[in-house]
């Protein structure tokens, strides 16, 4: 159900922007609706092959279906946990970050001279109460320190499609529980920050756009150049941090304590819930033409051709005036 909505959602989304971007967009570097057209064609292949191929692997009942019962039926106990933790917070944090990253392109492409404060409040809030949400719900299904509302987790986990939540390991020592609680504060708080850096890196490029189209200084320009690398880089990792950081805590953990099976299962866990968070790096790494555009965006070659344009209309100009 939740994965479902997570790719329609996308689906939805990304057709609108390409709407948007094709017949009402009024943000003047061309070259970035053109990066923002291959990352929205990457999110729209994706989702429909996502929606598509559900049965199998992605969505809540075959994913979850075959971590339980499937290859890894005979692991520990402590994987479903991890398994669990994986799913909901991949999930959760899709939801929200889908519409956040639809609005924040809508606000570069139709309202590129708006102020955006009000959305980084927004997205921010959202960010917060979305990693709260998360650790409230997946505390809810561990730990005999809060057995009144275990039943609680356990009906969200059967919303969620999870086959067999009676079977979800339970916490014994007060040690393994908190180790379970800064795990899970760890991972929501990176989820959600980096939600903020995307949103904030947006702000970040849509602002250098606008300085490097009045600035003609080359150490001017080569300072917004710069910048707007590094919030490209920052954009791009950020999602793929916030996913790799438990994962490496649990192999970690596990490999301490000799559990057969953690680390193999935890690696293909991470690869198997990460693909749309993966999405913007291996846009970049992947693609030459995104690569080639944006080695074109960091030169000005835009910029370059706009000065020569007003260089030659002022040439004109003064000649007509002449004769």
């Amino acid at each position: 159900m939740m994965e479902g909505t997570v790719n329609t959602l996308s689906i939805l989304f990304n057709v609108y922007l390409l709407y948007l971007i094709k017949y009402h967009s009024t943000f003047g570097v061309k070259l970035y609706q053109y990066l923002l057209t291959i990352d929205a064609l990457l999110d729209l292949a994706l989702s429909i092959s996502a929606f598509i191929a559900q049965p199998v692997v992605i969505t809540a009942n075959g994913y979850s279906t075959m971590i339980s019962n499937g290859f890894f039926a005979g692991r520990s106990a402590s994987f479903d946990s991890f398994a669990v933790m994986v799913y909901l917070v991949i999930i959760h944090t899709n939801i929200i970050w889908i519409p956040v990253q639809f609005i924040y392109r809508y606000l570069l492409l139709c309202k590129a001279n708006t102020k955006s404060k009000r959305s980084t409040i927004f997205v921010i809030t959202i960010a917060v109460a979305q990693s709260a949400i998360t650790i409230f719900i997946t505390f809810c299904a561990f730990g005999e320190v809060r057995e009144e509302f275990q039943p609680i987790g356990h009906h969200v986990l059967e919303l969620n499609s999870w086959p067999n939540p009676g079977r979800i390991y339970v916490l014994g020592r007060r040690l393994d529980e908190w180790q379970l609680i800064v795990m899970l504060v760890s991972w929501n708080v990176t989820c959600g920050g980096s939600i903020f850096i995307v949103a904030w890196c947006e702000n970040r490029i849509a602002k250098n756009f606008d300085q490097l189209t009045q600035h003609s200084t080359h150490s001017g320009t080569q300072k917004m150049h710069k910048e707007f690398q590094r919030a490209l880089l920052a954009m791009a990792i950020s999602p793929l941090v916030s996913s790799t950081i438990p994962a490496l805590y649990f192999i970690t953990v596990g490999a301490l304590k000799l559990r057969p099976g953690a680390i193999p299962s935890a690696l293909v866990s991470l690869c198997l819930s990460s693909v749309t968070l993966f999405n913007p790096l291996t846009t970049i790494i992947c693609f030459r033409s995104y690569r080639q555009t944006t080695i074109r965006l960091l030169t000005c070659g835009e910029i370059g051709k706009s000065q020569r344009k007003v260089v030659h209309i002022t040439i004109t100009s003064k000649i007509t005036i002449n004769n």
